[in-house]
């Protein structure tokens, strides 16, 4: 898996499974009430999107409230994409799936969700607080603004994905913050979303994703069993000197600090000669445009 291009129809689904995707979280964003778990809120994502159609997931909610949007004394996560899924692995430890953590006044939420909507697949995270956000929440959620710049510009730039991680994790030391996506599964800001395998089959939970979600991030264990390196893996690899190649890749920055995390999660298009945001009319860009920062443009989007 080292490009894939996509026709103008097939990004318009993928566009349209995004903006379901924001949907759900605006929608489940209001109906928070004081003492509703993690569980519930995804569970409401999930109904939320099955009642418009959705019968396939990337993956299925994945919800934080307070302290544990920081992964704060998080058990470490799977290092590989096949460790996620092993049954013999005792990392990870379920720690960063929905819990029975109830919702506070002030806490921060992370929702995290993604459709598979029309043929399109979705990946995308929303920050929000349960009434009145804390500063340093606030702070946190605004100084994720340039980030999305630098990996637009770092991007079309040809920069490698080594330099675009380094200087994530530069940004976020130089401002007091903890990049908490290095705690990710396989320590990826990003990843391939594109043509998933299998929808016709049926699906369920595993482990928070879906089989068939399985069946196409296995290029990571297959391309490493291939001798592939970073060329067979649909995973963001922070010490690759290559690329991000062409084809869609979710990014899903998310920074922590004391006891408090923020992120946002959305696909980016690269092509041949140059990159964009799938979209930029999203919760989190209007946002920062609200509070004062300078929106980053994205030409060459179609």
């Amino acid at each position: 898996m080292t490009r894939e291009l996509f026709t103008d129809e097939e990004l318009a689904a993928f566009k349209a499974a995004q903006r379901l995707a924001f949907d759900a979280t605006a929608a489940i964003e209001a109906e928070l009430r004081q003492g509703i778990t993690e569980r519930q809120a995804a569970g409401k994502l999930e109904d939320w999107l099955r009642e418009r159609g959705v019968s396939h997931f990337f993956h299925y909610g994945f919800v934080w409230f307070g302290d544990r949007t920081r992964f704060l004394d998080f058990p470490p996560l799977p290092r590989r994409a096949r460790d996620l899924f092993s049954t013999t692995t005792a990392r990870g430890g379920g720690q960063y799936r929905p819990s029975g953590r109830r919702l506070e006044q002030g806490d921060a939420v992370i929702l995290d969700i993604g459709p598979i909507h029309r043929g399109g697949a979705a990946d995308i995270g929303y920050s929000c607080a349960f009434g009145e956000p804390t500063e340093e929440f606030h702070e946190t959620r605004m100084a994720l603004a340039p980030v999305r710049a630098m990996i637009l510009e770092m991007v079309r730039n040809g920069d490698s994905q080594a330099t675009i991680d380094t200087s994530v994790q530069d940004y976020a030391q130089d401002h007091g913050y903890l990049t908490i996506h290095s705690m990710y599964p396989g320590s990826a800001i990003a990843h391939r979303v594109g043509r998933v395998p299998g929808l016709r089959l049926p699906t369920f939970n595993v482990k928070g994703f879906s089989p068939q979600t399985v069946g196409y991030l296995a290029g990571d264990a297959v391309g490493s069993a291939l001798g592939l390196g970073d060329r067979g893996a649909p995973f963001w690899k922070p010490g690759s000197d290559r690329p991000c190649e062409p084809g869609l890749w979710a990014f899903e920055p998310h920074l922590g600090r004391g006891d408090v995390g923020a992120k946002w999660g959305e696909v980016l298009v690269v092509a041949e000669d140059t990159a964009y945001w799938l979209d930029d009319d999203l919760p989190h860009v209007r946002y920062w445009a609200d509070h004062g920062a300078v929106r980053d443009e994205s030409p060459g989007a179609p």
